[in-house]
């Protein structure tokens, strides 16, 4: 049940620029006045209580430096979330930015609705080379349901693109918190249309976990 759970507590986290389909937050925020609309089917596979969820975000840039989203989360969840850069400067052949980025998530029970979780990540990218970026992750969520608290950490590579107007864009992190093992992950985005439409997937391995893994399958499109 804690690790089903905490796949609600990492999709709450999430705001929409979030690189999905990593579970690592990411520093860059949406342009503003600029949405997004996000889904993922994830299937996260531990040996306990494992249940399939699924989700669907808008959000967008309410100013320049933050942006805002609202989700809706099966099985019964719905959530808040929002994304603010705090700082920015040239590095290498880009940018390094740093952002704070919060989740707070309610869960539908026999007697309405009542606030589930609420998740606080500090997120920073940096452009390692021309085509890599690197996201450095370090967060605190609580799982108001179950009592629990919990540190979370995630480290992740992503590629600019490849191919043709840079359409193929791998990724892979390693990521965990304070009550397990970690786990590696390795992703892939394809922009469907650039800068507009795109879709992803991810597989993921718990180190040392036996068959425990993690499978997303997801789509964005950005007006």
């Amino acid at each position: 049940m804690r690790s089903t759970f905490a796949l609600s507590l990492a999709l709450a986290a999430c705001s929409a620029q979030a690189g999905r389909p990593l579970q690592s937050e990411d520093a860059p925020v949406i342009d503003e006045h600029a949405c997004e609309v996000e889904g993922a089917y994830t299937d996260w596979r531990t040996g306990g209580d494992d249940t399939p969820q699924t989700y669907l975000q808008l959000a967008c840039g309410v100013s320049a430096r933050t942006e805002l989203g609202l989700q809706v989360l099966k099985p019964r969840e719905i959530g808040i979330a929002g994304k603010t850069r705090l700082l920015a400067a040239p590095w290498r052949d880009g940018e390094a930015a740093l952002s704070l980025a919060w989740g707070l998530a309610h869960h539908h029970v026999d007697v309405g609705w009542r606030r589930s979780s609420v998740v606080l990540n500090l997120a920073a990218t940096l452009p390692v080379s021309r085509d890599w970026l690197m996201h450095l992750m370090l967060g605190h969520q609580r799982d108001d349901v179950h009592g629990q608290r919990s540190t979370n950490w995630a480290v992740a590579a992503e590629h600019n693109g490849l191919g043709d107007e840079g359409r193929w864009q791998p990724m892979a992190e390693v990521f965990g918190d304070d009550h397990g093992r970690p786990w590696l992950n390795g992703a892939l985005r394809v922009a469907l249309v650039p800068e507009r439409v795109f879709v992803d997937a991810s597989l993921g391995r718990r180190l040392g976990g036996g068959r425990a893994h993690l499978m997303t399958a997801g789509f964005k499109v950005a007006f």
